[in-house]
C-alpha cells in the first residue's frame, strides 16, 4: 500500500491511498470464498458450486462488498502509517475496482492544528477585592422576608414601592381602544378591580412605578410602551395611553425576624442566619473574582497564540452555540418569529464565539497535555453526577446516553481543561 499526503487547506489534508492489485485479488478471493460457502445455485448442492460459477452469479454483490470494506480498512491502515491526528473525515472518493488493477482513492480529513504555546505562567491578572458589607447581608434578609410578606388592605394611605394598588383602567392607541387595535390584548387593554404590584413585576410593564404616590380615588394618565420581549407578541413595541384610577391599596407587611420566622428557615438564631448569608455572599464573591481571573487568562491566551483551527470543528461548534443563543432568547421571552428575524445576527455572534471556543479548547488541552494532567474515572463519575443533577436526570442513564452519542470523552477533556485553567490562575502574576 502506498500513502501520500498533501495540504488541502487550513488544518486539512488529502490522503491518496493506493492498494496493489495483488491485495485486491486477495480481498476478492476471501469474499468469493465466503459467498461460495453459502451460495444456493440451481443444479448444485448448497455450498458446492464451483467458484467460477459463484463469481459470475454474484459478481456485482462481491464487487460492492469489497468496495464497502476496502475504504475503511485501508483508510485506518493509512492513518497509522501517516500518523495524522484526524478530527473529522471531510470527504472520500468512490472506490473503483477493476480486475487485476491497483485501486486508488482519496480521503480528505481535517487534522489537529500545529501551533506553539505561549508562556502560560505568570500571566498578568488584575484581582479586584470584593468585600461583603452588612448592608448586603441585610438586603438578603429583607429579600427572604419579602418572599413571605403579607398584604393588608388599608385606607387613607398612598401607594408605596412594594405595596399593591387596585386599578380600574382603559388603554387607547392613537385615540382608539387598545383592545380594538390589538384584539389579543384582552384583559390588558381594559379592566376593573385588578391588583397591580408597585414594582417592576407589574403585569403591565412600567405600571408599577407609575402608581407609587397615588391614593384611593386618584386618577392618572400613563403612557406605556410594551417591550419587544412582551409575552403577548402582538403588543411588542406598541405605545398605549392608559387612563387609570386607584380603587384600593394593600400595604405589604414583612414578617418579624422572630423565633417563629427563624424556625421556618431552620436556623437557630438571627446571628446564625446572618453568618450563613455572609458565608454564601463571600463564596459568591470569590466565584465572581475567580471568573474574572479566568476571563483575563482566556483573553491573554487567545491574544498570544497564533492558531488556525479546523473549519469542520468550528462549523459543528457554531451550530451548538446558535442553539444555545436561541434557547436563551426564548427563555428571556422572545418568540420564535422574533428569533427568526434575528438569524443573521445570531449566526454572526455564534460563529465568532465558536471560533474562540475552539481555539481555547486546543490551547487549554495542549497545556493540560504538557503538564500531564489526567481525568480519573472517579473525577469523570463525579462530573457526570453533577451534570445529571443540573439536568434532572439519572447519572447512569446520562452516562449511557453520552456513550451512545460519543460525547463521554468531552467530560474528561473538560476536567483536564479546568485543571489547566486552575494551574494558570495559581501561577498568575497578580497585579
Amino acid at each position: 500500500m502506498k500513502v501520500s499526503v498533501k495540504d488541502a487547506g487550513t488544518c486539512r489534508k488529502t490522503m491518496t491511498i493506493e492498494i496493489p492489485a495483488d491485495k485486491i485479488t486477495e480481498e476478492r478471493e476471501e469474499t468469493l470464498k465466503a459467498y461460495a460457502k453459502y451460495a444456493d445455485i440451481p443444479g448444485f448442492r448448497k455450498g458446492k458450486a464451483p467458484k467460477h460459477v459463484v463469481a459470475k452469479k454474484y459478481a456485482k454483490d462481491i464487487t460492492k462488498e469489497i468496495q464497502e470494506r476496502i475504504l475503511p480498512k485501508y483508510y485506518h491502515e493509512a492513518l497509522q502509517e501517516s500518523e495524522l491526528q484526524v478530527v473529522n473525515v471531510v470527504d472520500a472518493t468512490e472506490v473503483d475496482i477493476k480486475e487485476n488493477e491497483p485501486v486508488s482513492f482519496d480521503v480528505t480529513v481535517d487534522v489537529e492544528p500545529e501551533f506553539k504555546l505561549p508562556k502560560y505562567t505568570e500571566i498578568p491578572v488584575k484581582e479586584e477585592k470584593v468585600a461583603v458589607t452588612d448592608d448586603q447581608v441585610q438586603e438578603q434578609i429583607d429579600g427572604i422576608r419579602g418572599q413571605q410578606a403579607s398584604f393588608e388592605e388599608v385606607e387613607g394611605k398612598a401607594v408605596e414601592a412594594g405595596d399593591m394598588g387596585q386599578l380600574s383602567y382603559e388603554a387607547t392607541v392613537d385615540g382608539a381602544p387598545l383592545e380594538d387595535t390589538v384584539p389579543e390584548a384582552k384583559g390588558i387593554g381594559k379592566g376593573e378591580g385588578y391588583w397591580v404590584s408597585a414594582d417592576e413585576h407589574a403585569f403591565i410593564p412600567g405600571m408599577g412605578e407609575e402608581i407609587v404616590g397615588l391614593n384611593i380615588g386618584d386618577k392618572k394618565e400613563v403612557t406605556i410602551e410594551f417591550p419587544e420581549t412582551f409575552m403577548v407578541k402582538e403588543l411588542a413595541g406598541v405605545k398605549a395611553t392608559y387612563n387609570i384610577e386607584v380603587t384600593g391599596v394593600r400595604v405589604r407587611s414583612l414578617p418579624e425576624l422572630d423565633e417563629a420566622f427563624l424556625a421556618t428557615l431552620q436556623v437557630e438564631s438571627e446571628e446564625v442566619l446572618r453568618s450563613t448569608i455572609r458565608e454564601q455572599l463571600e463564596a459568591q464573591a470569590e466565584n465572581m473574582v475567580l471568573g474574572q481571573k479566568h476571563e483575563q487568562i482566556v483573553k491573554h491566551l487567545i491574544k498570544k497564540t497564533k492558531l488556525e483551527v479546523p473549519d469542520s470543528v468550528v462549523q459543528s461548534q457554531t451550530r451548538n452555540v446558535m442553539y444555545d443563543i436561541m434557547n436563551h432568547r426564548m427563555q428571556m421571552g422572545q418568540t420564535q418569529e422574533q428569533i427568526g428575524e434575528q438569524q443573521e445576527e445570531i449566526a454572526k455572534e455564534a460563529q465568532e464565539r465558536a471560533l474562540e471556543n475552539v481555539k481555547l479548547r486546543y490551547i487549554g488541552l495542549r497545556i493540560a497535555k504538557e503538564l500531564e494532567f489526567e481525568a480519573s474515572e472517579v473525577e469523570i463519575e463525579e462530573e457526570i453526577a453533577t451534570m445529571a443533577i443540573s439536568q434532572r436526570k439519572d447519572a447512569q442513564a446520562l452516562r449511557k446516553e453520552m456513550e451512545e452519542n460519543d460525547s463521554l470523552d468531552n467530560v474528561g477533556e473538560q476536567i483536564r481543561f479546568n485543571k489547566a485553567l486552575d494551574y494558570m490562575v495559581e501561577n498568575a502574576k497578580i497585579k
